[in-house]
This record gives structure tokens, sequence and C-alpha cells, in this order.
């Protein structure tokens, strides 16, 4: 509080950033220094790049979470694993795009909103029942965002929100009129073409450029050359994440925790990677 600017404490590992935060959490809440759910935590992956394994879906929920609340504003103290630290990330506003807040009365396009939330990890259902799920039947459109307490429910006229309630995922029953309701993403990498085509030509070394000719591309598209696969999430670099963590800060002050044991595990992970 007294830095008036974001802090970011590196540490060893994702089991020393979980203690860090209950205890900074806890000193928060009997300080009241700042709000308790400001001090953040962005986990490691689980898994290493080049092994062929996506990250866990739950590691990408936090991840993709914390990066939206860095990139608004929302983190007063980030504790990262310094594995976490050491992988390049996108610009801010890339982060900031991620999550969706909808406000009543607001006019919202429903048809780049569901497009939206399907890159960002939710699946459409016919009965929303569990986080990352969302469902449209006529003017009435549910959705239930990670770290919701419950799903909301949006009455819409034409364009316009008119109502957002919260309901009861079990019964289905609305309850709590809300003003607003915030959408977290669910992943930090949402597939699109323009990506998975940036991908495709550093893994074939090509030199097709979607902004030069769309024609190769689509070309590209059409052959079924540009797809997911399983740890994919670790090239994207590729398509312009050549920023660090401490650069999604407009000012930020670094405290370092144990610096020796934080060097000999980069040193491990470094050599695992290589």
């Amino acid at each position: 509080r007294a830095a008036q600017s974001p802090l970011v404490v590196v540490v060893a590992d994702n089991k020393a950033a979980d203690s860090l935060q209950l205890t900074l959490r806890a000193a928060c809440e009997l300080t009241g220094a700042i709000e308790a759910e400001r001090v953040l935590r962005l986990p490691a992956h689980d898994v290493l790049p080049f092994e062929n394994m996506s990250p866990h879906p739950d590691v990408q929920e936090q991840r993709a979470s914390v990066l939206w609340k860095i990139a608004t504003g929302a983190a007063s103290i980030v504790i990262v694993p310094v594995e976490a630290a050491s992988m390049r990330v996108f610009p801010a506003d890339y982060y900031a795009n991620l999550g969706r807040v909808l406000r009543r009365e607001e006019e919202i396009d429903m048809e780049e909103l569901t497009t939206h939330l399907a890159s960002v990890g939710y699946s459409p259902m016919d009965i929303v029942e569990m986080p990352g799920q969302f469902t449209r039947r006529g003017g009435i459109f549910d959705v239930y965002s990670p770290e919701a307490d419950r799903p909301v429910r949006m009455e819409l006229f034409g364009d316009e929100i008119e109502s957002i309630r919260k309901f009861e995922p079990d019964s289905q029953r609305s309850s709590t009129t809300i003003e607003e309701a915030l959408l977290l993403p669910l992943t930090e990498t949402p597939i699109s073409e323009d990506l998975l085509a940036a991908v495709h030509r550093r893994l074939t070394g090509s030199r097709l450029d979607a902004g030069d000719d769309p024609e190769l591309l689509d070309r590209a598209l059409t052959a079924g050359g540009v797809s997911v696969f399983p740890g994919w999430e670790f090239f994207c670099a590729v398509a312009g994440a050549d920023r660090t963590l401490f650069d999604l800060f407009a000012k930020v002050q670094v405290f370092v925790e144990e610096p020796a044991m934080i060097r000999n595990q980069i040193d491990r992970w470094w050599n695992k990677v290589e």
C-alpha cells in the first residue's frame, strides 16, 4: 500500500506460491492493508514446453483469470513461480480482451459474444450446471463464469440486456438480481485461425503471411494443415507473445524470495526443457 504500485513476488515453485498466498491474504484480512482478493497467484504450467502435452484445464483457467486481472488493474500482489515468470506473454490488451463485463441496459451482439466465449474455453450446453458453460434459448441467455458463486441468466429485449439474475444450477430457479456480470476466460490462448496459422508457419518453416496472401492461408486452412494438437499452446509466442510478465504492469515492484533456491529451480527447469 505504501508503494502505491502493484508488487510481483517471485518464488521457487507452485507449492511455495500456494503457501505465500494464504499467508498474505490472511495478513491483508487482519490488517486491512489491501483487499485480500487482490492477492493473486499465477501458477506455473504442470507440463514442460515441447512435451507434446497441453496444460491441465484447471491450470489454464487459473492463469487466464489472473492474467486478465493483471491486465485490467485488478491485482495488487501477484505471486509467481519462477517458471511462470520465465514464459513469454502477450501484451496487456490481449489479456484484457479475454474477459467480458455485461451490464443491464447495455446492448450486446449475441453472435459475437457466443463466438468469443467458445474461443476462450466455454462450452455450449442445453442446461447450464457447471462453470464454463452457456446456453441460449430465444431471449434468454444463461452462462456460468469461473470463480462465480452461481450462474447468471440474462433476459434480452432485442439486443438489450433487460435483466441479469443469478440462478440455482440444481433447480434452475432465478434468485438475486444484479447490475452486471463478469465472464472470466478459461484459457489464456483463445483458438483463432490467425494464431493457428502462425503456429503452422513456424512448425513447417513456411513463409506464408496471412496478411500478405489470404488466399494461401485459406488453402492451408481448407487442407486441414492448421489445427490444434497436444501442447500447441507453448508455440503461441510466434504469434506475438514477445513480452514478459513484468511488461503487463505500467509500474511494478519485484521481490524475490530465497534467490538461491530460485536460481537452483530455474536451472533444473531449463535443463529439463533443453
